[in-house]
């Protein structure tokens, strides 16, 4: 190494190219790089989604999800899976073991679920299984309304389907779902009456139109010089076709058709959701990006488009905009762009009062230089620009500066002791290889066991360590290689000038000759504040992701079971009108998904640097507001503060026993949460009842007549729910043909008189052949690893309390009040911030001791990693200080920057300790060696420390704009550093001198 040093320093020329070609191929590819929100990872988890049209929660549990349930239970790799049953769907998702093949599990999920037999006819689609990806978050979202009153429903649904065919087209564009959209179909509304006249049945009439839409190949025919092919063209066009199909020919001759029993209408089907944005009624549009593509060039393209259309139909429809991730992503970027920028010119600023000009300028280079050096190795590593990536550039920002400040320290010292510009490059160069090779090894070794940290969280911010330790190997190349090169050159024809450094360096000396003096009292004063501050650092709350800066608002709402989709929308009016209340400053826009007992929707508020109130305040305000309509809906805003979907903030699950038990249980979670102040909106998953009519199958009539259970069900579905009989092709859309009664037979008082057909035409009603009860079932129905799950969920109003410790407190006081047949864990957001908090309890341990031992090596010595380690519980608590100072809690993105600031300081004490190893080696005796080491290494300490504050500062206060999850990382980064400065300048030098230092050594005066 020490000869490509030399080489290089001799080629300062040489040195200057490179450091252009890697600014330059950064720049190219920083304009190659794809904008992400996160990185595009696939998470170690699967989802089996099925569709049973028509069915109740009861019914998709007993006939899906317990037969895929007992399926999936024979795979291996699979650590939980948990499941959904409600009306019509069902959904079981399966988390991976860590460290298993997901390629093999997901083939094995898939061979379980094409296993399972006698699933209903009804289904006819498979279970189809997913592997959640990153890129399935939704990247924009819009309203499509139709203007005036000449435009109809039929006509709106009809450009939606057009509409979203040609965004699914785009370049980017993975899927596209639309709420409060209607396929088209083709009805057969059936007259009872006219059906009986002709002696036809259910089954009749529905086979006729089967065999009467067909397109099926005949073979092929040959003559004597030429071939043709057969084909059975039947298929349906329109609904006048339909009406024309023959069902049966009479004895008398007389043809049966469909138009004589039954009426066709080319409609929608029955809306279930009605789509609302900015209080306008609106079919919504929510579009997610695929995993390589940029969103900022997808979501620009889809505007291209809607422009387009907008200039094609001349404003006969109206398109609002609601959720854009890609103008969050460039707000994002010009945030921290901005801030960087001005971080850059106060890093230049401070080097240049202490340093010469021409070397802050060289040192201030390093930081663009790993920068875009990294930007060129990302892609060749398969990533791309994402918050979480631009989070860990950010991060390294300090730990180059730190190289590139004691390389450029050291060569100006041989420089300032006589020495040339080539010689005093290499020696100081040479003079402190040894411990930035070690600093930046223990650095590497603080952020590696983050690549194991588990779950959703572990696979999302895995590219941090990659990033940083590329950053480092660039950095490690600039401050060997090209600094020195750079300073050699610069340096040459310069002489020596008066140190501006040295009354500050003199006072130092004076204060650091004093305490060594009091050395016991110093460190009995740090051992007190430092608990001090422990006891303050105690008090932090948890909170992986912040939500003050929060843009998005979930809302989720729920009104009385069987109320009417029409009267829905007039329940929420009050509810509409209070989020249109809030500022034009605060609001962006919302969107509602109505249906009936459900409802959804998002709030979209401005950036947090355009309004003046937090999302919790703002929130606060609009659940004083709705708090009026509690009484007939009940709402539940939700903050989405980023990072992928934690769960509610107290997620309680009863698990297992009798019906009775779990009941029980629920009841008495659900009173714990409501009795304790600083919790609302407390509910549970099986709270929501929906009235039913169950249908009592009377078997001895059924027998009488011939009939079984599934002809009773098979009736009464087509008669007032419709069935899908068969499909036909218009172009390339399919188009549902569906079976119903005429609209006078399909209310609740026909529903006794309703016949049900014999197989040979008579006709029974269901009166005699079943009872009718009114009971009241679950809308959905959970299961957890296969056991009966209810889920108590709160929200907590309280900013104060901690999802964790009042999580801990309920297992604690409920303990043995419920059934031994029946267990309560934790779930949502504390059980995803107790996975992550688990993988950094194990991970900075496991960095602590591999640093150990990377510095005993280094030493030759047991003792003096343990000195220089030392350091790391005062800068912890220095770091974790910041957030107490500013009100903050403490968050991912936090605790990452108290990585990063623990490696800045591990860095300063190494370099420090063993400045004083080499003068005692010299000769020097033990306390002289520790003051002079200390003095000498004052000004790089002080720098790197103020560098990274003053370039980290712009970002903490937002002067160029506020970013949730850069924010909080600066704080702990910047004033850990700072804070950490009397800790590395005092209780380390004095530690050494405790340790190292007989007492009977003399100190020079």
């Amino acid at each position: 190494m020490f000869s490509l040093i030399s080489f290089f320093a001799r080629r300062p020329f040489l040195a200057r190219i490179i450091t252009i070609m890697v600014l330059m191929m950064g720049v190219i590819s920083l304009y190659t790089l794809k904008l992400q929100e996160y990185p595009d990872v696939a998470f170690e988890s699967a989802e089996v989604t099925t569709h049973y049209p028509g069915a109740t929660a009861s019914d998709v549990e007993v006939n899906v999800t317990n037969p895929l349930e007992k399926e999936l239970r024979t795979v291996k790799g699979i650590n939980f899976f948990s499941s959904q049953s409600v009306d019509g769907f069902s959904a079981i998702e399966l988390e991976f073991l860590p460290d298993v093949d997901s390629t093999q599990v997901m083939r094995d999920i898939q061979q379980a679920v094409d296993r399972v037999s006698g699933l209903p006819k009804d289904i006819t689609n498979p279970p189809l299984v997913t592997q959640k990806q990153t890129s399935s978050f939704s990247v924009l979202s819009f309203g499509l309304s139709a203007v005036g009153e000449t435009q109809g429903n039929g006509e709106l649904q009809e450009y939606a389907y057009h509409l979203e065919r040609a965004i699914s087209a785009l370049s980017g564009v993975q899927t596209v779902t639309l709420s409060g959209y209607s396929e088209r179909e083709f009805w057969i509304e059936i007259d009872p009456t006219k059906a009986s006249r002709y002696q036809l049945t259910f089954a009749e009439i529905s086979n006729a139109i089967v065999q009467s839409n067909l397109s099926q190949s005949g073979g092929m025919v040959r003559a004597k010089n030429s071939e043709q092919k057969l084909i059975t063209m039947t298929q349906v066009q329109s609904a006048q076709e339909i009406g024309n199909i023959v069902i049966k020919a009479l004895p008398s001759g007389t043809i049966v058709k469909v138009s004589d029993i039954a009426q066709v209408i080319d409609t929608f089907a029955k809306a279930t959701q009605q789509g609302v944005i900015n209080g306008q009624d609106a079919v919504l549009f929510d579009i997610s990006n695929s995993g390589n593509a940029d969103i900022t060039k997808t979501v620009a393209s889809i505007k291209a488009l809607i422009e387009q259309e907008q200039t094609t139909y001349q404003g006969q429809f109206v398109f609002q905009y609601g959720m854009n991730l890609a103008d969050d992503m460039s707000n994002r970027f010009t945030i921290v762009s901005t801030n960087g920028a001005i971080g850059l010119l106060l890093v230049l600023l401070v080097l240049s009062m202490v340093l010469k000009r021409q070397v802050a300028f060289w040192v201030s280079i390093s930081i663009p230089f790993c920068i875009l050096g990294v930007m060129i190795v990302l892609p060749m590593l398969g990533l791309n620009l994402d918050s979480i990536t631009l989070a860990a550039l950010l991060l390294v920002i300090g730990i180059i500066v730190d190289d590139s400040v004691i390389v450029a320290e050291s060569i100006y010292q041989q420089k300032e002791a006589g020495k040339q510009g080539f010689e005093a490059a290499i020696e100081g160069t040479k003079a402190v290889i040894k411990p930035i090779l070690a600093s930046l090894t223990t650095t590497a070794l603080v952020f590696i066991p983050m690549m194991f940290i588990p779950g959703i969280m572990g696979k999302v911010i895995v590219v941090i360590p990659i990033t940083v330790i590329t950053a480092l190997l660039f950095s490690l190349s600039e401050c060997t290689f090209t600094l020195p090169a750079h300073l050699s050159g610069s340096l040459e024809s310069k002489r020596a000038t008066s140190d501006k450094f040295t009354k500050v360096a003199s006072w130092y000396q004076r204060m650091l000759t004093k305490c060594l003096r009091y050395r016991k009292s110093v460190i009995t004063a740090a051992i007190v504040v430092a608990l001090a501050g422990t006891s303050l650092v105690m008090t932090l709350k948890l909170d992986i992701f912040p939500s003050q800066a929060a843009k998005y608002v979930e809302v989720h709402t729920e009104v009385k079971p069987g109320t009417s989709l029409e009267n829905v929308r007039v329940m929420h009016a009050g509810i509409e009108q209070a989020i249109k209340s809030l500022p034009v400053d605060e609001l962006d826009s919302f969107e509602m998904t109505y249906q009936s007992p459900v409802s959804t929707g998002r709030i979209n508020l401005s950036d947090y640097s355009q309004r003046k109130r937090t999302a919790d305040e703002i929130v606060a305000e609009l659940n004083r507001k709705v708090a009026s309509y509690s009484d007939q809906v009940f709402v539940k805003f939700s903050i989405d503060a980023g990072g992928p979907p934690p769960g509610e903030p107290i997620e309680v699950r009863v698990l297992g026993g009798l019906e009775h038990d779990r009941q029980q249980a629920v009841e008495l979670v659900s009173k714990w949460l409501a009795e304790h102040s600083g919790l609302a909106n407390v509910t549970n998953s099986e709270a929501l009842k929906d009235p039913q009519l169950k249908i009592v199958p009377q078997h001895t009539w059924l027998a009488k007549y011939g009939l079984t259970v599934a002809d009773l069900a098979n009736t009464l579905r087509i008669a007032f729910d419709g069935e899908k009989i068969t499909s036909t092709w218009l172009s390339t859309r399919e188009v549902d043909i569906r079976m119903i009664l005429n609209e006078d037979y399909r209310s609740l008082e026909k529903l006794a008189t309703t016949k049900i057909y014999t197989s040979d035409g008579k006709q029974v009603p269901l009166s005699r052949l079943a009872r009718v009860e009114q009971i009241d079932s679950p809308r959905l129905i959970k299961h957890y690893n296969g056991q009966r799950e209810v889920t108590v969920t709160a929200q907590i109003t309280d900013d104060a309390l901690s999802s964790v410790a009042l999580s801990n407190e309920l297992l604690t006081e409920l303990q043995g009040k419920y059934a031994a047949t029946v267990t309560i864990d934790i779930g949502g957001e504390v059980e995803k911030t107790n996975e992550t908090m688990s993988g950094f309890i194990v991970a900075f341990p496991s960095a602590m001791v591999a640093i150990y031992f990377v510095l005993a090596i280094m030493f030759n010595s047991l003792l003096q990693p343990l000195l220089v380690m030392a350091v790391i519980p005062f800068a912890v608590v220095a770091s974790l200080m910041a957030l107490v100072v500013h009100f903050q809690a403490l968050s991912l993105f936090a605790l990452i920057g108290v990585l990063g600031m623990t490696g800045v300081v591990v860095n300063n004490a190494l370099v420090l300790i063993n400045r004083i190893n080499e003068l005692r080696a010299d000769g020097n005796c033990g306390v002289d060696a520790v003051i002079e080491a200390s003095v000498s290494r004052l000004r790089p300490i002080l720098l790197t420390s103020l560098t990274t504050v003053v370039g980290l500062l712009p970002l903490a206060y937002g002067i160029g704009g506020t970013d949730v999850y850069m924010g909080p990382m600066s704080l702990t980064l910047g004033y850990g550093l700072l804070f950490s400065l009397p800790i590395v300048l005092l209780v380390v030098p004095i530690l050494y001198s405790l340790c190292f230092v007989r007492e009977r050594e003399p100190m020079n005066t």
